[in-house]
């Protein structure tokens, strides 16, 4: 196994990791928001917590799904120059990935940042209970970054860059491929 074929499994396994952690986090929120409901309107309490964790909770999801949302190609793409000039399929494709990493690690970058001014200044959120914003926007550079290489790796049709995970195994990933199921 290469070096480049290792370290696009080591990224593909950082993807499935943020997978897990958004499925957790949409798990969370639903008995979030179930305890809120039970304890608003049925015991006439309502929790000070709950709505503020609920959006915390919301943002960590999110942006940890982003990766694995970019390796299934399950991003925004608007496709009418494929469709009008098939013949710019290739050019259109690199394109978009050099685009879409740089968009992704400029995104990154100004996130990365922030993080650093959040740990420095131990800036907290404005909530009924404050916590340090380094704990979701940490979350944001996960997402970003990440998602940037699935687009560097869209550009090249190696099987040795070819996403794979263990969430989703066998299913195409990116640029629309499609499989055959298995019987």
């Amino acid at each position: 196994m290469s070096l480049i074929q290792r370290l696009c499994r080591v990224h593909d396994g950082i993807s499935d990791f943020g997978y897990v952690i958004g499925t957790l986090g949409l798990a969370s929120m639903a008995a979030m928001y179930c305890y809120e409901v039970l304890t608003r309107y049925f015991l006439g309490t309502a929790t000070d917590w709950a709505n503020d964790m609920f959006s915390n909770v919301l943002l960590v999801t999110i942006f940890a799904l982003v990766p694995h949302a970019t390796r299934m190609g399950q991003h925004i793409s608007i496709s009418l120059l494929i469709e009008l000039v098939p013949s710019l399929q290739t050019a259109l494709r690199i394109f978009a990935g050099l685009f879409g990493v740089a968009v992704c690690l400029l995104a990154a970058w100004m996130s990365f940042e922030e993080n650093l001014r959040h740990i420095e200044l131990e800036i907290v959120t404005e909530q009924n209970r404050p916590i340090p914003k380094i704990f979701m926007s940490i979350w944001l550079t996960f997402g970003f970054f990440f998602a940037s290489f699935y687009f560097l790796r869209a550009m090249f049709s190696s099987d040795a860059v070819k996403p794979v995970s263990w969430i989703t195994p066998g299913r195409a990933a990116l640029a629309g491929e499609e499989t055959e199921p298995a019987l």
